[in-house]
């Protein structure tokens, strides 16, 4: 009878055992497909955030390059990158391209007194390689250049068109070879159809000779040569933004991160971490999207609409006229620019263009630079020109992205009859009867000085600030 009982508590605890064992493997099996899971959503996240670094490394590109600062341009390349404008050939390495781009200025870091060369970095189609370590694009540019004289011309017109190669070195995205494919470079005065034969062939010529001669033999208007694009016709070749298979599997098998110790707790620390990523690629455009509609609103003059987009102590500094604090006084003051919608005979565009968005590790704030090019009008008086560049900061106001900060720096303003070339406004004053809280927080000229708006983040590949000439930074007032 003894003999019994022992050899049954033998078969429960044995029963125990095995179902412990089953148990603790359908756990297991559970929580490697949630690994599994997990593994393939930081990979799609993965490539947002590729997209997302690789539009702000170009759009660096054109700040730097508007401004001259060269050695951060070529700093932008992999060592051995190549840089190819216009019909110019390719300069091979960052020290050629150095070379190269301090020749366009006369050997001197930055613009000369007088000297506009904004080449707007637009409208991209970036398609990552399956293993997301390399990258193409394509990107529009327009330009505006100009010797700033009274008495001379109104400046040039171009526009161009990028098909660059990136690569992730490091985990740094860097420009591995840059073309641009220009199309034509034409005084301001008689425009694109106007333009002397050879003008467009002179676009950035230099001294230095380049490391190759041109890739190929790109004809310019009024010739119709397209530049070649880089990827198939998105519709027809069925191309989805999405993991292939084979990445796919490779997600889903690759090792965990460090901190995973196969626990319960270690896969939750991951949920958290990667539900905190996707808030900051979603934020990314909830930025660009708030920045363009502020844009919309301002182009109908719909001042209170452009008002409820702050935060209730946000501020509002634009060009030279001060800074107004909270939300009431935003309101009047974008009441006197125009309160309640279009007025016949008025123009008033303000294109938000160029973003670079950087978003904070908890996804509460973010900053953001961007250009401004406006078209105004009103009634009889003379069209105008403008052009400038955002710093702007948002706050994440419970669950809803707002401007805490809007502060635009001008470049110019022009009569459209004189353009950039020859005629520009200084800088906006306070308007009458209607002070400031704060004067403008900064002491500049616009152009025809040479002053470049500060940047509120490092060069994106090397991480150290950007090098302006002191010259050209302005004061804090």
């Amino acid at each position: 009878m003894r003999l019994l009982r022992v050899l049954s508590f033998l078969l429960l605890a044995s029963s125990a055992g095995f179902a412990a064992a089953q148990q603790d493997r359908a756990l297991s099996e559970r929580m490697d497909r949630i690994q599994k899971r997990i593994n393939v959503v930081a990979a799609r996240a993965e490539r947002v955030d590729a997209v997302q670094q690789l539009a702000n490394l170009q759009a660096t590109f054109g700040y730097l390059f508007d401004k001259g600062l060269w050695d951060d341009v070529a700093d932008l390349f992999a060592e051995n990158g190549c840089l190819e404008l216009g019909l110019n050939g390719v300069y091979v390495g960052r020290d050629s391209m150095r070379s190269y781009l301090y020749s366009l200025s006369g050997g001197r870091l930055g613009l000369r007194h007088g000297q506009v060369n904004n080449h707007f970095q637009v409208q991209p189609v970036i398609t990552l390689s399956e293993d997301g370590q390399s990258a193409r694009a394509r990107w529009n540019t327009l330009i505006q250049t100009a010797d700033f004289d009274e008495s001379g011309h109104g400046g040039e017109w171009g526009a161009g068109v990028y098909e660059n190669e990136y690569v992730k070195e490091d985990g740094v995205w860097k420009i591995s070879r840059m073309r641009l494919y220009l199309e034509f470079y034409a005084p301001y005065e008689h425009g694109w159809t106007g333009a002397p034969a050879d003008m467009t062939e002179r676009y950035l010529t230099s001294e230095v000779p380049p490391d190759r001669p041109p890739s190929g033999d790109h004809r310019p208007y009024p010739a119709f040569d397209v530049a070649p694009f880089h990827y198939d016709h998105p519709v027809r070749s069925g191309y989805r933004f999405e993991l292939s298979g084979a990445e796919k599997q490779r997600a889903m098998h690759a090792a965990p991160p460090v901190m995973s110790d196969g626990t319960v707790s270690a896969l939750e620390a991951q949920v958290r971490d990667l539900e905190l990523r996707v808030e900051r690629l979603k934020a990314y455009h909830a930025i660009e999207n708030i920045a363009s509609t502020y844009g919309y609103y301002v182009d109908q003059s719909m001042g209170d609409a452009v008002a409820d987009l702050f935060v209730e102590d946000g501020t509002l500094e634009i060009l030279g006229r001060g800074v107004f604090i909270g939300k009431p006084r935003i309101t009047t003051y974008m009441r006197r620019l125009g309160c309640c919608g279009p007025v016949e005979g008025t123009l008033y565009n303000h294109f938000q263009i160029q973003p670079v968005i950087h978003v904070s590790d908890d996804a509460k704030t973010a900053k953001m630079r961007a250009r401004l090019m406006v078209m105004f009008a009103r009634d009889e008086q003379s069209a105008q020109w403008g052009e400038g560049v955002y710093e702007n900061t948002f706050v994440n106001d419970r669950g809803v992205w707002k401007y805490r900060n809007l502060h635009a720096f001008q470049t110019f303003y022009t009569t459209y009859e004189d353009g950039w070339g020859r005629y520009a406004s200084p800088l906006f004053s306070y308007f009458d009867g209607f002070p400031p809280d704060r004067p403008h927080s900064i002491e500049y000229e616009p152009y025809p000085a040479y002053y470049v708006p500060p940047f509120h983040y490092p060069n994106p590949v090397t991480g150290k600030p950007i090098r302006v000439p002191e010259s050209a930074q302005g004061e804090s007032e």
